[in-house]
């Protein structure tokens, strides 16, 4: 069995969202799947590259959060955030 390392419980998400890894860029769909006051699992397109830091905005936050990828399987990364 896999040893849960966060730092905070989480609970199911499933909201849209999108990542822009810094200002003008265009940002990138996502769908986060589960979520802590810590981080987040998020899924992205096969397609998109994600850079290791970004601005997640999700449409239940009030505000973008600065986030840092953690862990990397395949279309799913594990994120934190940072500010």
């Amino acid at each position: 069995m896999e040893e849960n390392r966060r730092g905070a419980r989480r609970a199911d998400a499933f909201r849209i969202g999108s990542l822009v890894a810094e200002a003008g860029a265009v940002p990138i769909d996502c769908l986060v799947w589960d979520q802590s006051e810590t981080g987040a699992q998020i899924e992205v397109e096969a397609d998109q590259t994600v850079p290791d830091a970004f601005t997640l905005t999700v449409t239940a936050y009030v505000r973008p959060r600065s986030c840092k990828v953690v862990w990397r399987r395949g279309r799913k990364l594990g994120i934190i955030f940072t500010a």
